[in-house]
């Protein structure tokens, strides 16, 4: 039944523009710009109570201890004519999905400047400011979907606020077409998850932002820590091995490598892969410690012990 109604305004939304194609006199024009705005202030009411139903959702979930799957249906948004729009002053974000301009567009100074300011402030690790700068723009300008993703990821980070991170972010992931944008809403749903504690929802959340953009290595890192934490080696092996192979500098990834390989029960890839984080970074000492574990494990006291040495070496430095 619902549905009728927005097939209404959108068929209202037709007419005003075929009268708008004839070019009427200003007072007309006055007349259709209001009739325009008032179904605008609709949709914002739509918006609303679909942030609240979602809101609802989380909290039922949470109380019954049961989760609802994310997808969309296929042909979502499918049908929605994309803008291509380019003004002074604008700030734009290409949708590279379709080479179209979406939904993604900041144009009054109001909302630049509370962008900006809230971009500033999240640098500054000041996330309440953060948030009421980022609440202006949504509320400014609602289509500006990146400004729904900033103050998600707003959300995200501040303590008690992530039902309504989680929220905002699915109304990122429902009217967004760029999978670059879409990995990294997947991804920061999926650490939302881990810091609920729902590492499987977790896991999904992550595997989907690597299919959304396959160059997305920290979506894979993820991957491989969840399936760590799982005690999935194998599988965070290669997870992490993808990473390595694109960003071979990493001694974290090299470091994650050499646990999950020691773990397995493959020593020497393990060994290998210690020895190259160490040589990325070569005073840390969790990687000396794990070192000096496997030299134990091959049985070789003498490096084993020269690792223990050297922590406790750098354990006396740093005290005096």
């Amino acid at each position: 039944m619902f549905y009728q109604n927005f097939d209404l305004i959108f068929s209202s939304m037709q007419e005003i523009e075929e009268s708008l194609k004839n070019n009427p006199g200003e007072r007309e024009k006055e007349r259709l710009i209001n009739s325009l705005l008032k179904l605008r202030n609709v949709m914002d009411q739509c918006v609303k109570y679909w942030l609240y139903f979602e809101e609802k959702v989380n909290e039922l979930q949470n109380k019954y201890n049961f989760t609802l799957p994310d997808d969309l249906p296929e042909d979502f948004l499918q049908d929605i004519e994309l803008q291509k729009i380019k003004k002074p002053n604008t700030i734009i974000f290409k949708d590279t999905a379709d080479e179209k301009y979406s939904f993604m567009k900041l144009e009054s100074e109001q909302g630049i400047e509370s962008f900006r300011k809230g971009l500033g402030f999240w640098d500054l690790a000041m996330l309440e400011e953060a948030i009421n700068e980022f609440e202006k723009v949504v509320k400014i300008e609602p289509n500006f979907i990146f400004g729904h993703f900033c103050l998600g990821l707003s959300y995200g980070q501040k303590k008690g606020l992530q039902n309504k991170a989680l929220s905002k972010l699915r109304l990122v992931k429902a009217l967004s077409r760029d999978p670059h944008l879409n990995a990294f809403v997947h991804n920061a749903m999926g650490n939302i998850y881990i810091e609920q504690k729902k590492y499987e929802e977790a896991l999904t959340e992550f595997i989907l932002s690597v299919e959304e953009d396959p160059s997305f290595y920290n979506g894979y890192f993820n991957v491989g820590a969840v399936y760590f934490n799982l005690k999935r080696y194998q599988e965070a092996i290669e997870a992490f091995e993808k990473v390595k192979e694109a960003v071979p500098n990493d001694w974290e990834v090299c470091y994650c490598l050499g646990r999950a390989y020691t773990l397995l029960g493959d020593f020497e890839k393990g060994l290998i892969n210690f020895k190259e984080a160490l040589s990325i970074n070569p005073r840390e000492s969790k990687i000396i410690f794990e070192l000096g574990v496997l030299y134990d494990l091959l049985g070789d006291k003498k490096n084993a012990s020269d690792c223990f040495n050297r922590i406790i070496e750098q354990t006396n430095k740093l005290k005096n």
